[in-house]
């Protein structure tokens, strides 16, 4: 029985303090028609960035046809977030350089940039230069900037200015931030693309470490390093992307010589080849996952819902200011979005660490939600006892899955949805909990039948 009393008190209160840090989405112009803004999962998105506009040589404003309406500002309003306007893009950026260039052709573009905030009611701007090159750009990128949030601050001093950011200092070194994070409200870290057609090697598209290690083309913890070591972005100005699509190679398995170009695909699309001719294979260096077709020696190097919960964490306990997603409704199947749920129960949804001055044990399970199975993985940094035990809402304990000594080391136990005496639970939301020695946490999980 105290158990039962102390238990519910002890989780309540932990559940109670939620995170409440940023989720962005890119929401593109290509996907609107089949995946409309009311689809969006607004539990979880904090800002959506509607894109791509882009300037022209002259500061004059150009956009895709069919993107903009005053509905899509009214149905992210109505749902209690934010939306931005993007400016660039990976093809659109060719009139930066121009636009840019004098401070007559900054103020048209920052005029016309108003202009079109004030018709489609957005709620600032985020800006996707990709990307300066030389010193030059890098000076009239920091002065449009400051131009910019000046122009803001006189008419809308609370329009948001976010801006896309590159990850190393090939391109970073083209960026001022010690002026530029004095005017801009957040960056996106463009962590991803790590590889791709350009190098030597099938390599994963967003690692979270090195792999192989030591890899020189670097991972998405290198990048958040750069960005807040080297160059000084405070981390709490500091989004970190995660990528809803996959790169195929011709390759025979990872970090090996691929030929010809490669496809980008989406997470719906690499979604269904699991089990259906690809194989699923968990790279332990880079933490991410990538799908392998040993018949026709091709492979994709991926993200899933496993690899944004280990994402969640590393931002979390880097205590970066949000997660950003390129992009929205690449994740969207049948009604769900697999992706974003993972966000949810691994990021928004995170207990507060109740030892925060101990040592960090980043437990998470996937799938999550699941049905029927689910496996709970877990690092030990040292030899413990460790108690894992499974929770209903109430604080009643449901099944105890480890209750041993164990070694340090990458560790995982399967749950397959039945309580202490082998029978099945019923569909709900769950809590685990892990205690390690002196270490202590609680998180969600969601069982659907």
């Amino acid at each position: 029985m105290k158990k039962l009393y102390i238990i519910p008190f002890i989780l309540i209160f932990s559940i109670s303090q939620i995170n409440a840090q940023r989720v962005i989405g890119y929401y593109p112009q290509w996907v609107q028609e089949s995946f409309t803004p009311d689809k969006i999962d607004y539990d979880v998105i904090t800002y959506v960035i509607h894109s791509f506009a882009w300037p022209d040589e002259e500061g004059n404003i150009l956009h895709y046809d069919n993107m903009l309406s005053q509905s899509i500002s009214n149905t992210v309003h109505d749902n209690g977030a934010k939306i931005l306007l993007s400016f660039g893009g990976g093809g659109q950026s060719w009139g930066f350089p121009a636009s840019t260039s004098t401070p007559e052709l900054r103020e048209i573009f920052i005029d016309n940039i108003i202009s079109i905030c004030e018709t489609y009611n957005y709620d600032g701007v985020d800006i996707d230069w990709e990307q300066p090159f030389n010193v030059t750009e890098k000076n009239n990128l920091t002065s449009f900037i400051i131009e910019l949030r000046q122009a803001f601050d006189a008419i809308y001093p609370d329009w948001i200015i976010s801006m896309a950011v590159p990850i190393s200092n090939w391109a970073g070194q083209y960026y001022d931030f010690d002026q530029l994070k004095q005017s801009v409200e957040f960056f996106n870290a463009m962590t991803y693309d790590i590889h791709g057609s350009w190098t030597n090697h099938a390599g994963h598209n967003a690692p979270l470490y090195p792999s192989p290690i030591g890899d020189p083309d670097g991972s998405v913890s290198t990048g958040i390093n750069y960005l807040l070591n080297t160059r000084g972005i405070e981390p709490n100005k500091l989004n970190m992307g995660i990528p809803f699509y996959g790169i195929e190679y011709n390759a025979p398995d990872i970090n090996q010589p691929f030929t010809g170009g490669v496809v980008y695909r989406y997470y719906n699309e690499y979604y269904e080849l699991i089990n259906n001719g690809w194989d699923y294979i968990w790279d332990s260096d880079g933490q991410v996952p990538y799908l392998k077709n040993s018949t026709e020696d091709k492979i994709i190097t991926i993200d899933d819902s496993l690899s944004v919960s280990i994402k969640s964490g590393y931002a979390i306990s880097n205590n970066l200011g949000g997660l950003m997603i390129w992009a929205l409704g690449y994740d969207y199947i049948d009604g769900t979005q697999k992706l974003v749920q993972s966000m949810k129960y691994n990021y928004l949804d995170v207990d507060v660490d109740p030892n925060p001055d101990k040592v960090s044990i980043n437990i998470i399970n996937y799938p999550n939600p699941f049905n029927p199975v689910t496996a709970l993985r877990y690092d030990l940094p040292e030899q413990t006892h460790v108690n894992i035990i499974i929770y209903d809402m109430l604080g009643r304990e449901v099944k105890t899955l480890i209750n041993q000594s164990q070694d340090a080391g990458y560790k995982s136990v399967i749950w397959n949805a039945t309580n202490d005496y082998g029978k099945p639970v019923s569909a709900g939301i769950y809590l685990y909990q892990i205690q390690a020695g002196e270490y202590m946490q609680t998180k969600k999980m969601v069982l659907l039948k």
